[in-house]
């Protein structure tokens, strides 16, 4: 639930994993995908009313208006003729935006229950329907633990693709690096560096007797999928995350935070230095760690 105008509303957060076909769609057909989801799952409460829609670009609205389309926009074009939709467009990093997706959430500290699915399983369905104000969690400053960033890149070539995967353990509320490691992945996809990272992290905490830890990542689909709001499908991320669940079940707690990818900057700087030198580094320096970009 979230707060406006002294009222509590619903917030419903939807995903899911993309088709192979679908993998190489413009940001804003994908944008396209993600409505379509949202009309589906919602359609009960959406149904005959007007949706504001906050988007990046200007494509859904010329897909809901015009009259000159070709190809996949206009199969788009009649899935969305049934609705009134009006478009607001919104910078990714604009910060009024972020406010409202935050607005009247509480601090992670105090969703301890939220832990507890708001909604039972539904026969056969991979989702666990976690409360929505996990997602979007923040740290509160006067936070004393260790928090684990990390994150993954990887390059596609005719013949296959090669990437890298970095991890950082720091410990507030100094914010002083434990470790900071990087690696590079002679075959991998963007996620499957991005789970590389996360499990090596949570190996090294364990390595080190943490037991309690923040992770932290801007991969939208690793946060989710170990969560277990948004369903994994493919096999090869599936083995990765069985692998992150046997790992985490071995702290006495962990929580996940999703952030942007200026927020991430450290552990997106150690990835993609690796990605270009394609060799493996742990990094000591304090300082370079901290630098800003």
């Amino acid at each position: 639930m979230q707060e406006h105008e002294d009222k509590l509303h619903p917030v419903r957060f939807c995903g899911r994993v993309l088709k192979d076909a679908e993998m190489n769609y413009h940001p804003a057909e994908k944008e396209v995908l993600a409505l379509l989801l949202v009309l589906k799952v919602c359609y009960t409460q959406l149904v005959g009313k007007s949706i504001r829609v906050y988007t990046r670009f200007s494509t859904l609205e010329w897909v809901h208006k015009s009259k000159t389309l070709f190809g996949r926009a206009t199969q788009f074009a009649v899935l969305l003729s049934p609705w009134h939709l009006v478009f607001e467009r919104v910078k990714e990093n604009d910060c009024a935006f972020a406010q409202l997706l935050q607005a009247g959430l509480t601090n992670f500290v105090d969703l301890d229950k939220s832990l507890a699915s708001v909604a039972p399983q539904s026969k056969g369905s991979p989702n666990v329907r976690l409360d929505p104000h996990l997602l979007y969690a923040r740290l509160p400053t006067s936070y004393s633990g260790h928090v684990l960033s990390f994150d993954g890149s990887a390059k596609t070539e005719k013949h296959g693709g090669y990437g890298s995967c970095s991890w950082i353990l720091w410990k507030l509320p100094e914010w002083t690096i434990v470790i900071a490691a990087s690696a590079y992945l002679e075959t991998t996809t963007v996620n499957l560096a991005e789970y590389a990272g996360m499990n090596n992290g949570v190996s090294a905490a364990l390595g080190l007797a943490i037991t309690d830890l923040v992770i932290v990542g801007d991969s939208r689909l690793t946060i989710q999928q170990s969560l277990g709001v948004i369903a994994c499908r493919k096999e090869t991320l599936m083995a990765q995350l069985n692998h992150h669940r046997e790992l985490v079940a071995k702290l006495r707690s962990v929580k996940y935070l999703h952030a942007i990818r200026e927020f991430n900057a450290a552990a997106d700087s150690l990835a993609s230095e690796t990605l270009e030198s394609k060799v493996s580094a742990v990094t000591t320096s304090e300082a370079r760690i901290a630098e800003p970009d």
